[in-house]
């Protein structure tokens, strides 16, 4: 009976090891497939009022999106689970890398429905050097509750939302380069 106990835990834990393999694994490729798909995003100015986000550092200090004006924000919904939001987030790193250090140009990579450590461990895992930041869905202002991620939207200097776009997008284009110059010149 004993044999017969291992044998039958053994399989079980063969089985779901090659059900999370084959997860892992769809996952990537659907991840892939996105990535492959992306295009640079269609930035078009339509200033709007901006609602004052809450959000929190990796440590849980409370920020709001209000404090940022004065600089260009790059403000990026997105979450550890959403496929898209993995696939352009390479992009998202390489448009920061562009403006690292610059003090008009502020990004906030603000992940809803992820713990501070499963950000952290994503950042780590990928090399990502963006500041990642945490938020709750009551926080996030009905303005900006489109459940649609990634949700991406670019501020003006006065505070203003000057362009939003939904869904992956090859953030590291040139045409986005240009958009926030412009914004930043203003």
């Amino acid at each position: 009976m004993g044999k017969l106990l291992e044998r039958a835990a053994l399989a079980i834990f063969a089985v779901v090891l090659v059900a999370a393999f084959g997860a892992l694994l769809l996952f990537k490729l659907a991840e892939n497939r996105v990535s492959a798909r992306m295009k640079p995003p269609l930035l078009m100015r339509a200033p709007e009022p901006a609602s004052d986000l809450v959000y929190r550092t990796m440590d849980g200090q409370e920020q709001h999106l209000s404090a940022t004006r004065g600089k260009v924000v790059f403000l990026n919904l997105w979450g550890t689970w959403c496929i898209p939001c993995l696939a352009e987030m390479p992009t998202v790193e390489r448009l920061y890398e562009h403006y690292k250090g610059d003090p008009q140009v502020q990004f906030l990579i603000v992940s809803r429905l992820d713990s501070p450590k499963r950000v952290e461990g994503y950042a780590r895992h990928n090399h990502f050097s963006l500041p990642f930041y945490v938020t709750r869905d009551q926080d996030i202002p009905q303005a900006m509750q489109f459940y649609q991620y990634p949700a991406t939207f670019v501020l003006a200097k006065d505070g203003t939302i000057v362009s939003k776009h939904f869904g992956a997008a090859d953030w590291s284009d040139g045409s986005v380069v240009k958009f926030i110059d412009r914004l930043r010149a203003e």
